[in-house]
């Protein structure tokens, strides 16, 4: 049987990196505990193809229709909205604020074999549902040779 020095120091960086990790866990969360200013955010959203039609979505809890825009202007699909932020009351102690309020703005370059004159969207339980159409490919045609 072999004997091992014992080296009380050997587990110390393993303890300072548990010990950083923890100051900075406590450090970003009152970050957003104490903060009441709106933040830039961004909906996740996903974008597929399916039944010959792109579809995006995205998702938009917390948000009423009217505060919500879709354009289309030179190929470039736009999102843009708002999420207002909740009244606070002097009687109201907050503790803990991971939701993001304020606009945001997402914008998606149009495939060219798309039609954006045929874009329909759909708004429901908090989901944006955009469906985008391909464009009607002309049919090919035969050249006669003279």
């Amino acid at each position: 049987m072999e004997l091992v020095r014992f080296n009380p120091f050997a587990t110390a960086p393993s303890v300072n990196s548990r010990l950083n990790r923890m100051f900075d866990d406590f450090f970003s969360d009152s970050g957003r505990l104490l903060s009441n200013t709106a933040k830039n955010w961004s909906p996740e959203v996903d974008i597929y193809e399916e039944d010959g039609k792109v579809v995006v979505k995205a998702d938009l809890p917390g948000i009423e229709k009217k505060d919500i825009t879709i354009s289309v202007e030179d190929g470039i699909l736009t999102l843009k909205g708002e999420r207002k932020a909740e009244e606070t009351s002097d009687d109201k102690t907050v503790y803990r604020r991971e939701r993001f309020y304020g606009s945001f703005e997402r914008a998606f370059r149009l495939s060219p074999k798309t039609d954006p004159d045929t874009i329909e969207a759909e708004f429901k339980n908090g989901v944006l549902h955009i469906t985008i159409p391909r464009a009607v490919q002309p049919a090919g045609k035969e050249i006669t040779i003279q």
